[in-house]
């Protein structure tokens, strides 16, 4: 009776750390996941905006310097104002790596967000386009 007990025990305990180190194992994973589905809009938008707010700052800067006038001055100094963007991107970035993402977890989801844009340029290129 004692060993059929005592077997019972060591079963149930094996059952326990079985089933602690899949919980151990998962919940990071499953973490990571749910931070990622429910941020990813979030972050796609704030990726849009900075990269937007970076091209349109170069450009204004590329024109000052090929046509210095005081027109083009305003129109640098309107981009570096948008660059706001850019910090609110930052700030979004670092608070999800607050909350356990890494650095494959935030190149994966800008990824998806250029892919994202990449399809709806696409479209609008596809309507707009000249054809013979």
């Amino acid at each position: 009776m004692r060993l059929a007990l005592w077997q019972n025990n060591k079963i149930k305990c094996a059952i326990v750390l079985m089933l602690g180190v899949v919980i151990g194992q998962l919940t990071p994973l499953l973490w990571t996941w749910a931070v990622m589905l429910i941020a990813e809009p979030a972050y796609q938008e704030a990726t849009y905006r900075c990269d937007r707010a970076m091209r349109e700052h170069l450009l204004a800067k590329q024109k000052l310097n090929a046509t210095p006038s005081l027109d083009n001055v305003r129109s640098l100094e309107a981009s570096e104002i948008a660059l706001i963007d850019c910090q609110d991107y930052d700030l979004l970035r670092k608070r999800l790596k607050l909350l356990g993402l890494n650095d494959a977890a935030l190149s994966y989801m800008a990824l998806r967000a250029i892919e994202a844009k990449a399809k709806d340029l696409q479209e609008v290129v596809e309507i707009h386009e000249i054809r013979r």
